[in-house]
């Protein structure tokens, strides 16, 4: 396509093979990427008014999927076959869990009252649901923070996988520890709701464990975003889904995992924005009777442990496969049998200093008193060893 190639070498990883061909070193005819674009926008301009806005993990993927295609207008073509090798398990893993909330929904009894209990503590004796919805909800108007509650709702669907999907294609080496995040908050949270099912405030309300009344308002204002044929299609989505997988709340962990990973990406003075997509994701699943305080609290504590269990498997890794330095020292030195001291391998110098050989031991020699390329050496010589990796050049396009 245009006369270009991708060039990849032999191994190397996938994400530095993509590196050498960097979307900006690629003459990308612009008049395709603007035509690509704009169909792209039409079309989902034209999904949302009469279908209603993607909720379905499938839909979503799809919509992802031709977005990265328009992005990659005039490109080789091995480059959709990256996004299908790279996605192809993500979809997998999420159409999973999306049945699985399913399965959970048939398991143990749903836990209530412990949740309206810990609220009540938290807030002084009253559900700080009952309070919003007491000051802000008015049966007869739509006001502008419904219509707000409703948006950032249904940004939930597609926040975290569009941002997955804009790293892929510009970041990829962010990408990796996005995704490896991502998806274990996600399947740690399809556990909870295995083991540990909990009923939302709307769910205690209709079955009688509070005595007011507590209206589920998520959907109050996609009326006045000219959404309302997005309902059917959440009614579809929810008959899928488990009602009391309230514990943890994933609307409050996947918004404050997002301000959780660019916080140290991006300058100190745009640092406080970054949560207020997880504190109006708060105001929002609090307000329309989706969870109580207790689970936001929870599910930002899922994102904490995420980050910190999933650190140090990466640290460990790392370390056992020579990325970091100490990894690097471990795997450059060996120790040889009846010497006491380990001897370096390579010519790499380590941060850690590391003895070569005795001083006050004689120069010994190995059973053959040949080296590399038969050089008599001592067994406390370093020794440089040199390894050639061959390169292949794939032409693609």
């Amino acid at each position: 396509m245009g006369g270009h190639s991708l060039v990849r070498v032999v191994g190397m990883s996938s994400s530095a093979a993509l590196e050498v061909s960097d979307l900006r070193a690629i003459d990308v005819a612009p008049a395709i990427r603007v035509l690509a674009a704009v169909g792209y926008l039409v079309g989902f301009a034209a999904q949302c008014l009469w279908w209603g806005w993607p909720t379905d993990t499938l839909l979503i993927f799809g919509w992802l999927t031709a977005g990265a295609l328009c992005w990659n207008a005039g490109q080789p073509w091995c480059r959709a076959l990256l996004w299908v090798r790279d996605w192809g398990p993500v979809l997998a893993v999420l159409v999973g869990y999306d049945y699985s909330r399913g399965i959970a929904a048939h398991g143990l009894a749903p836990h209530v009252t412990g949740m309206i209990r810990a609220d009540e503590f938290l807030a002084g004796g009253r559900l700080p649901t009952l309070w919003l919805q007491q000051h802000f909800y008015d049966p007869l108007r739509v006001h502008w923070w419904d219509v707000l509650a409703s948006a950032v709702y249904l940004s939930h669907f597609v926040a975290v996988p569009g941002v997955a999907a804009l790293l892929w294609l510009r970041r990829r080496e962010r990408w990796s520890a996005f995704l490896r995040r991502w998806l274990f908050l996600t399947i740690a949270g399809v556990a909870t709701y295995l083991v540990y099912p909990a009923a939302p405030p709307w769910w205690a309300s209709v079955h009688g464990y509070l005595g007011e009344h507590v209206e589920r308002l998520s959907a109050r204002g996609w009326g006045a975003l000219g959404l309302d044929s997005t309902g059917p299609l959440f009614d579809q989505g929810e008959a899928l889904a488990n009602p009391v997988a309230a514990m943890p709340s994933l609307h409050a962990a996947f918004s404050m995992f997002l301000a959780v990973f660019f916080f140290p990406r991006v300058p100190r003075r745009w640092r406080p924005l970054l949560f207020a997509y997880p504190l109006a994701m708060t105001f929002t699943v609090l307000y329309c009777g989706e969870h109580y305080v207790v689970d936001v609290l929870a599910g930002w504590g899922y994102v904490l442990a995420t980050f910190a269990l999933v650190g140090v498997v990466e640290r460990w890794w790392q370390h056992n496969i020579g990325i970091t330095d100490r990894g690097r020292h471990h795997r450059q030195t060996r120790r040889i049998p009846g010497h006491h001291h380990r001897v370096v391998l390579t010519g790499r110098r380590s941060l850690s200093p590391v003895p070569a050989s005795r001083p006050d031991l004689p120069p010994r020699r190995n059973q053959t008193g040949r080296g590399v390329g038969g050089a008599r050496v001592g067994v406390g010589t370093p020794v440089k060893i040199v390894v050639e990796k061959k390169a292949e050049v794939i032409l693609c396009g």
